[in-house]
């Protein structure tokens, strides 16, 4: 970029400054910039408000309210003639401003009014208590005014509102920004750009999941290193009377997890499982068929075939749970009834998601190991049946010491396999949940039917019907 204006601070034109939409118009900047390195700063503003006129027809009024574009009043080449304009004299410091502190960047320097026409999501000017010192708007050097300018160019229309996506990590927010940007400028070459590039998502959950699998597939250092990146979508609407904006979070510990997860040795298991648990609405009755990768409708007549392509879109239960934090302990043990399942996703997720005690993990192996030793079904058989009926912490208490202390001393072992340690500090704990170690016991079981061969489909029959209820209410 030339820098032609010695009253514009260039550096915090692309600086990070922690401020979402400040960051994401930065990095188009950087990216614009790269691109046309011999634009100056207001032509790049030429450049992008051309675009959002001539190109998507001034349908910014999610980012701004009133703003030179999105103002009623203007049409066509005025728009983009008061926009430049406006700029020009933020450029030239000729708009009405101050000494003080810019909110975004925090730098002393001259700083201007900024509400619903020029930044986003900061509160309207008319409610004077929304603002620092009762001020008319939030107080934004002409930096970052400009830099909020090229947000709608860097964000994805998802779900009938906007979404962007900004890390913990600089490297992957600048990631999806020139992703986003490309997208841009591609159907603009093409001649399909119409508004704000949609994404190829229409729920927060999968364009997340589907992001950080686009970061792996591109990134080398993300996918066996010590970088934990967190993820935010923000997914919002500046639009009238009724702005709002919801965060979406993926932690770091579930990035490790997910991340864990796509390995060779665990992906095609775990691709498996996630895709069984997607859900549509409108396509009541479908089954995942994981020999074709598809989902099938079977009708009096046909089998309606689903494609990746489609039910990719659809709600999935994994990633919503993943998202939102609830435990998907469930999930993995309907699923293991029925289909192998390595037991070490289970061991990762209890650890880092959960936070399970390692040694807890390896004792439920152990015990699953003793239960099936005899690889006699109908003995198995009973003890899943106990187990699944166990209600209660004391029920569960009295399956371990019959089917496993007592007998363990029965075969006359000399070697306890329930010790007193095992028991307080692993296996009941204060504050565990006994039914945990129930489900994960079962869990564990079903793993070594599977490995050894001895999953009939008598036993795969065995679902407890409150979890069969649990998936027609999905």
């Amino acid at each position: 970029m030339k820098q032609n204006y010695k009253t514009i601070d260039y550096e915090w034109l692309t600086r990070p400054t922690g401020d979402p939409f400040a960051d994401a118009g930065g990095f188009a900047i950087e990216y614009l910039s790269e691109k046309f390195p011999n634009m100056d700063i207001l032509e790049l503003i030429d450049y992008i408000t051309k675009i959002y006129v001539e190109k998507w027809g001034g349908k910014l009024n999610a980012f701004f309210l009133n703003s030179k574009i999105t103002q009623p009043a203007f049409k066509g080449a005025r728009k983009i003639e008061e926009t430049v304009k406006y700029f020009c004299a933020l450029v030239k410091e000729e708009e009405t401003s101050q000494e003080g502190y810019c909110r975004i960047t925090g730098r002393r320097t001259k700083i201007f009014n900024g509400g619903r026409d020029n930044s986003i999501m900061t509160g309207s000017g008319t409610l004077i208590n929304y603002h620092h010192f009762f001020q008319k708007g939030i107080s934004l050097s002409k930096e970052a005014l400009i830099r909020i300018h090229f947000v709608p160019f860097a964000c994805q229309q998802l779900q009938g509102k906007i979404g962007l996506m900004q890390s913990s990590n600089e490297v992957l927010s600048r990631l999806f920004v020139r992703l986003t940007v490309e997208k841009n400028l591609h159907e603009i070459g093409v001649g399909l750009s119409e508004g704000v590039a949609r994404s190829n998502y229409n729920k927060p959950a999968n364009a997340i999941f589907d992001f950080v699998d686009f970061a792996l597939s591109k990134l080398i250092e993300f996918r066996e290193s010590n970088i934990l990146p967190s993820l935010t979508l923000y997914h919002f609407t500046n639009f009238g009377a009724s702005p709002e904006i919801q965060l979406y979070q993926l932690p770091a510990k579930v990035f490790l997890f997910y991340r864990t997860c796509l390995q060779p040795r665990f992906k095609d298991d775990w691709q498996k499982f996630v895709r069984c648990h997607y859900f549509d609405g409108k396509h009541k009755g479908a089954r995942y068929n994981i020999e074709t990768e598809k989902f099938e409708i079977i009708k009096s007549k046909n089998t309606e075939v689903i494609e990746q392509e489609e039910y990719r879109q659809w709600f999935n239960r994994i990633y919503n749970k993943l998202l939102i934090n609830e435990n998907i302990r469930m999930e993995m043990l309907r699923w293991s009834r029925k289909h192998p399942f390595n037991f070490e996703i289970v061991s990762i997720y209890q650890q880092n998601i959960i936070g399970m005690k390692k040694e807890t993990i390896i004792k439920i192996k152990e015990l699953a190991a003793f239960l099936v030793r005899e690889e006699d079904a109908d003995r198995i058989k009973k003890r899943i049946k106990a187990l699944d009926g166990a209600k209660n912490a004391s029920h569960l208490r009295r399956f371990i010491l019959k089917d496993v202390v007592v007998a363990n001393y029965a075969e006359g072992s000399k070697k306890a396999i329930v010790s007193v340690d095992d028991y307080v500090n692993y296996l009941f704990p204060d504050g565990a949940y006994w039914a945990e170690i129930r489900d994960l016991l079962l869990i564990a079981i079903y793993q070594e039917l599977h490995e050894r061969d001895l999953i009939s489909e008598e036993l795969k029959a065995e679902l407890k019907p409150e979890i069969e209820e649990e998936v027609i209410n999905d």
